[in-house]
């Protein structure tokens, strides 16, 4: 595995963390109520596998990096994709703060949730979107073999720092929120711990 390639596999997971927000966004519409768990775990896994896990990989090793080799000339482009992670974390401290209105029924809150979850899934389908087909493709033209490999080792590396089995517990995570959406509409779905729900 290339050092990009953990990167887009990493999107793809937070992309089906996406797509159980959707979810949850239709339910609430449709006049269901998630349990406020689902959202507790949807924070952990913004805040623990998007943010601390993938981006702090991007923010603090490969932008950092790239910019170094382009000698500023991509600076713009690497401030954009910074500032769309910090909006990224507002989106999520907002759903943060909202959330004990939400489980008591306050309709204002339960609004702030439902717009705050709202850009923040526009907003990271087209951060991901931007970088799989523009930024990611421009560090295997612009970095050397060497560098290119060096990465990899320092991903490697940080993955062991997040401990070996993290990213399937991130999984299982997703498996137990995928649960709980179908549960509050009236779905049984049974368990199954190695098996990822995509919704």
């Amino acid at each position: 595995m290339e050092a990009l390639d953990i990167l887009i596999d990493e999107h793809g997971i937070i992309r089906q963390f996406l797509d159980n927000l959707v979810f949850s966004l239709k339910k609430m519409e449709q006049g269901a109520r998630p349990p406020k768990e689902f959202f507790e775990k949807a924070l952990s896994f913004a805040r623990d596998f998007t943010d601390k896990h993938h981006h702090f990989k991007e923010e603090h090793i490969l932008f950092n990096r790239l910019a170094m080799k382009k000698k500023g000339k991509i600076d713009a482009e690497v401030e954009s994709l910074k500032y769309q992670h910090e909006q990224g974390r507002a989106r999520i401290e907002e759903v943060a703060k909202s959330l004990e209105g939400y489980a008591g029924g306050q309709e204002a809150q339960t609004l702030i949730l439902l717009e705050s979850l709202a850009a923040y899934i526009s907003l990271l389908r087209e951060h991901i979107h931007k970088e799989d087909h523009l930024f990611y493709p421009m560090v295997e033209r612009e970095l050397p073999w060497e560098e290119y490999r060096d990465l990899l080792e320092v991903f490697q590396r940080e993955r062991k720092k997040m401990g070996e089995k993290f990213v399937e517990k991130s999984k299982r995570d997703l498996y137990e929120m995928g649960r709980l959406l179908i549960t509050c509409v009236g779905v049984v779905l049974k368990p199954a711990p190695t098996q990822l729900l995509i919704l």
